[in-house]
C-alpha cells in the first residue's frame, strides 16, 4: 500500500517520481499538464495548489454548455444567480454578488471588466475553443495578484499547433438556442489560429416574483456574437479577442404584465462589448532560462437600459389615450485595462525550478454613471444620484517563486508576491507547498498561501447623494477602503490504490477578514449606505473524490462538507450548502459512443437568521439529474454529435435571493411592513442542447 510507503519513505529506494521525462513524452503518456498553479507547465501531482482539470473530451461527454456547467460538477463550488441574471459562483462557501473573488484567466492573462472586476461564468466566455480549463480551489494571489481570492480559473485555449485545419459546430435547442461556430488554425514558420461564434437564446426559465407582482417563465434571452485570432512565430505571440454580449436585466420591481413583457434583448438590457489584445515574447537563450515580456490592453463598454412601470395611469388631455407612468435608465459603465510586465523562468538542474516577475496593471475608468429619461424625453440626462468620477486605479507588483526537490520522495515549493495599491496600499501574498511521493501511485499536499481581493472601481469611486426623500437610493462608494484577506491551510492526499481506481481527500481552513461589505448606519459623509471593511468569517470543510473505470465504465462522484461561521453574527454564510454531492457514471457501449448521466444534490442553504424581520426560510435542498450523449464515430471521426439534456427530470428549485435583499420590508395595501422579495430566482427547467461539429 502506498501509504505505507509514505510511513517508511526516508528508508524506501525506488523510481524518482520527480525525474519526469519532457512535456512531450509527458503528454504521450496522457499525464495533463496545467500551468495555473505556477505560471510554468508541470503535473496535477507537482502542482503547489489543489487543482481540477477539464479537458474538452469530458467537456462535450458530459455535456457542459458554459464555465457554470463545468464548475457545478466541482466538489465544493455552488453555483447561483445575481439580480442582474448573471451566474455567480461561490468556492468554498466564498462569494459576491459582483464574482469578482474569482479571478478568470484566458490562456494566463486576467480577463474582467474594470469597474467590477467581474469573472464570467456564463454564456459570455465559448466553450467551442477551450483545450482544457483548470481550475484551483483555494488563494492564488502568491502568483496573480488581486482577485486570486477564493479560486482562480484558467481557460486554455487551442492554439495553431494543437488544429489540423479546423472545425465548425452547430447548435440547436431549448428557448429558441441557436449558435453557428467556427474554430481554424495552421502553420509553419507563422502559426496563425482563428475562432467564431454566434449564439442567440431566449431564455432560461429564471424569473423573480417580488411582492407577489406579475413575472414571465422562460425571460433573460442572451445575444452573443465572439471572435478572436492569434498568431505565432519564433517565440511572438500576438492575439486578439472580441465579446458582444447582451441579456435582459431581469430583475426589477414590476407592477404590471405590460411592464415585464417589455423587457427583451433587443430594447431593455445590458450589454458588453469587450476587446482584448495581447502580446508575448517568449525568449529561449538556453534550456535552462526563459524570459517572456508581456503586454495587454482591454477596453470594456457595458452599456445598459431598463424600466420598470408603474401601476399609476394618467390620461392624455388632448387624446384621451392611457399614459403608464415609467422609469426608464440608461446605465454608462465604461472602462479600460492595459498591463506590461516580465516574467521568467530558470532550471537549475531538475531539482530546482525558479520563477519571477514584476509588471503594473492599470485601470482606467471612463465613464460610470446612470443616467435616466426624464418625463418621457428622448434622451437620458445625468442623473445627481449615481456617478463616479473618470480616474485611474493602478497596482505595481513583483513575485518570485522557488521549487526545490531536496530528493526523490520530497519537494518544497516557497514564494510570495507584493502588489503595491494605489487606493488599497501594499498587499503581501505569501504561499509554501510540501510535496511527498513515497510511490508513483499517491501523494501528500500540505499547503498556506495568503490571498487579497481588492477593491474595485464601483467600490471606491461611485458618488451617491441623497434622493428628494433624503435617502441614498444606492450604495455610496468609500475611497478609503482596505483589501479583502484570506489566509488557508490545506492538506490533500491522492492515490491509486487499486487498478483503475482514484481517490482524493482534502482538508481546509480559512480565515476571511477586513470583508468589505453594504453598511447602513449613516455615519459620517458617505451617507446612509456605503461600502465599508467589516469583520470576516471562518470556515473549515472536506472533500472526497473517487473515480473508477472498469473496462468501458466510468463511475465517480465527490462529496464537500462545509462549515463557515460569519466571525460578526455566527450566521453560517448565506446560502452555501452545508453538504453537496455530486455522482457521475457513463459507459461507452461501442467505440465511439458515449452515454453518460450526473446527480448534482444540495442540502438546505442558510437564510433564516439573515432575515429576522423579512421571515424568510432557508433554502430547500434539491437534487438534479443531467443526461449526455456524444458520438465520435461518424465519417471516420470527422463528424461528431453529441446531446445534453439539464434538469432532466424538470425538477423545480430555486437560488435565493442575494443576501441584501434577504431582510427588505415593504409595505402592504394596509400599511403593514412585509418581506419586499417573497420570491426567489426559479432555477433553468429542462434544456436540451444538440451538437454537431464537421472538420474540414
Amino acid at each position: 500500500m502506498w501509504i505505507m510507503g509514505l510511513l517508511l519513505a526516508p528508508a524506501h529506494a525506488g523510481v524518482d517520481p520527480f525525474d519526469e521525462p519532457d512535456e512531450t513524452e509527458l503528454l504521450r503518456a496522457e499525464q495533463t499538464l496545467v500551468t495555473v498553479a505556477s505560471r510554468y507547465a508541470q503535473t496535477i501531482r507537482q502542482a503547489p495548489s489543489m487543482v481540477t482539470v477539464v479537458t474538452a473530451e469530458q467537456i462535450r461527454q458530459h455535456g457542459h454548455r458554459t464555465l457554470a456547467d463545468l464548475l457545478r460538477g466541482i466538489s465544493g463550488v455552488y453555483l447561483s444567480v445575481s439580480n442582474e441574471s448573471r451566474t455567480l459562483a461561490g468556492i468554498r462557501a466564498i462569494s459576491s454578488d459582483d464574482n469578482n473573488k474569482i479571478l478568470l484567466l484566458i490562456d494566463g492573462v486576467p480577463w474582467f471588466d474594470g469597474i467590477y472586476s467581474h469573472a464570467w461564468l456564463d454564456e459570455y466566455i465559448p466553450l467551442v475553443h477551450v483545450k482544457q480549463v483548470e481550475v484551483i480551489k483555494g488563494p492564488g494571489s502568491a502568483v496573480y495578484g488581486a482577485n486570486a481570492f477564493a479560486g482562480v480559473i484558467n481557460v486554455v485555449t487551442y492554439g495553431a499547433d494543437d488544429l489540423v485545419g479546423g472545425f465548425g459546430r452547430v447548435e440547436l435547442g431549448s428557448f429558441a438556442r441557436q449558435g453557428l461556430s467556427v474554430v481554424a488554425g495552421g502553420g509553419e514558420a507563422v502559426r496563425l489560429r482563428l475562432h467564431a461564434r454566434m449564439l442567440s437564446l431566449d431564455g432560461d426559465g429564471l424569473e423573480l416574483t417580488p411582492r407577489g407582482q406579475y413575472n414571465v417563465t422562460a425571460t433573460n434571452p442572451r445575444r452573443s456574437l465572439s471572435g478572436g485570432l492569434s498568431l505565432q512565430t519564433a517565440g511572438l505571440t500576438i492575439r486578439y479577442d472580441h465579446i458582444d454580449f447582451r441579456h435582459t436585466y431581469f430583475v426589477n420591481p414590476q407592477d404590471d404584465l405590460l411592464g415585464v413583457l417589455a423587457e427583451s434583448a433587443d430594447e431593455f438590457n445590458l450589454s458588453y462589448a469587450n476587446d482584448f489584445l495581447s502580446l508575448r515574447y517568449d525568449i529561449t537563450p538556453g534550456a535552462e532560462f526563459q524570459i517572456s515580456p508581456y503586454v495587454y490592453a482591454q477596453r470594456h463598454d457595458n452599456p445598459g437600459v431598463y424600466g420598470w412601470f408603474d401601476s399609476a395611469v394618467a390620461v392624455d388631455g388632448d387624446t384621451g389615450a392611457l399614459i403608464l407612468g415609467q422609469t426608464l435608465v440608461s446605465t454608462q459603465k465604461r472602462s479600460e485595462r492595459y498591463g506590461v510586465g516580465i516574467e521568467g523562468q530558470v532550471r537549475a538542474g531538475a531539482e530546482h525550478i525558479t520563477v519571477g516577475g514584476m509588471g503594473t496593471e492599470l485601470t482606467h475608468v471612463t465613464q460610470l454613471e446612470d443616467l435616466v429619461f426624464e418625463n418621457g424625453a428622448s434622451s437620458p440626462s445625468r442623473p445627481v444620484t449615481f456617478s463616479g468620477e473618470p480616474g485611474w486605479i493602478t497596482d505595481v507588483f513583483f513575485f518570485g517563486q522557488h521549487t526545490w526537490t531536496t530528493n526523490w520522495w520530497l519537494e518544497l515549493t516557497a514564494g510570495a508576491r507584493m502588489d503595491t495599491h494605489s487606493y488599497a496600499g501594499t498587499s503581501l501574498s505569501p504561499r509554501a507547498g510540501v510535496l511527498i511521493v513515497p510511490d508513483d501511485n499517491g501523494a501528500v499536499k500540505l499547503l498556506y498561501g495568503r490571498a487579497f481581493r481588492a477593491p474595485n472601481a464601483r467600490e471606491l469611486l461611485v458618488d451617491v447623494v441623497a434622493d428628494a426623500n433624503g435617502e441614498n437610493p444606492f450604495t455610496n462608494g468609500n475611497p478609503g477602503l482596505l483589501p479583502e484577506t484570506i489566509e488557508t491551510f490545506e492538506a490533500e492526499i491522492s492515490g491509486d490504490p487499486a487498478a483503475n481506481l482514484t481517490l482524493r481527500g482534502a482538508s481546509y481552513a480559512s480565515w476571511i477578514g477586513d470583508q468589505i461589505s453594504k453598511v447602513s448606519d449613516g455615519e459620517g459623509t458617505l451617507g446612509d449606505r456605503y461600502y465599508d471593511n467589516l469583520g470576516g468569517a471562518q470556515i473549515v470543510g472536506a472533500e472526497l473524490e473517487v473515480d473508477w473505470t472498469p473496462g468501458r465504465w466510468q463511475v465517480g462522484g465527490n462529496y464537500a462538507l462545509t462549515q463557515a461561521t460569519d466571525a460578526d453574527t455566527g450566521n453560517a454564510l448565506y446560502e452555501f450548502p452545508v453538504h453537496m454531492g455530486h455522482l457521475r457514471a457513463g459507459r461507452a457501449p461501442v467505440d465511439g459512443l458515449w452515454i453518460g448521466l450526473q446527480a448534482d444534490l444540495y442540502s438546505a442553504r442558510p437564510r433564516a437568521k439573515w432575515s429576522p424581520d423579512a421571515g424568510l426560510a432557508d433554502g430547500d435542498p434539491f437534487g438534479l439529474l443531467h443526461l449526455s450523449l456524444t458520438s465520435d464515430g461518424i465519417a471516420s471521426g470527422r463528424v461528431r454529435i453529441d446531446l445534453s439534456v439539464h434538469n432532466l427530470l424538470n425538477t423545480a428549485y430555486e437560488t435565493l435571493i442575494s443576501a441584501g435583499d434577504a431582510n427588505a420590508l415593504t409595505t402592504d395595501d394596509d400599511g403593514g411592513l412585509v418581506a419586499k422579495y417573497s420570491g426567489d430566482l426559479t432555477g433553468e427547467g429542462r434544456a436540451a442542447v444538440l451538437g454537431v461539429e464537421l472538420d474540414f
